[in-house]
């Protein structure tokens, strides 16, 4: 006869990843999901800049996406929309999530967020931010009168 060790905390902790795996829980507001309302981010480096690359697909226009910068972080902010309105008590089944997200990544250096430059195409969202030189702060001349 062989003994297993049970541990009964494993299997709360398996049972809450099947229920918060359910498409039903993607696009609740305010809830927590495995997957949720969060693109999907690639940010690196090159000698001169930092490149953060987003997957919005379902982003009509760049103008549903907000982007900001500050020396060491950035934020990303926007909504997927569904294409028409209806009821949701007539869905047989449905995966695709929707909803306002907002995300905001730490950036390997510090950089220069009054120079970055951001395109949106093909569902593709790319950040370009200069870095800023080594060991140079921000300095600025004070007038004295």
């Amino acid at each position: 006869m062989n003994l297993i060790h049970w541990d009964p905390f494993g299997e709360l902790r398996q049972q809450m990843n099947r229920l918060l795996a359910n498409p039903w829980f993607r696009g609740v507001p305010g809830f927590f999901a495995p997957e949720g309302i969060s693109p999907r981010v690639d940010i690196y480096q090159t000698d001169q800049e930092v490149v953060a690359t987003a997957e919005l697909p379902g982003i009509a226009s760049r103008d549903d996406v907000e982007v900001t910068l500050t020396g060491n972080t950035l934020t990303i902010k926007g909504e997927f929309k569904r294409g028409n309105e209806e009821r949701h008590e007539n869905y047989y089944h449905s995966e695709r999530y929707y909803g306002t997200f907002s995300r905001t990544l730490p950036l390997p250096v510090e950089v220069k967020p009054d120079q970055a430059r951001a395109s949106y195409r093909n569902g593709i969202l790319e950040v370009r931010i200069p870095k800023k030189e080594p060991g140079r702060g921000n300095v600025y001349r004070v007038d004295v009168h």
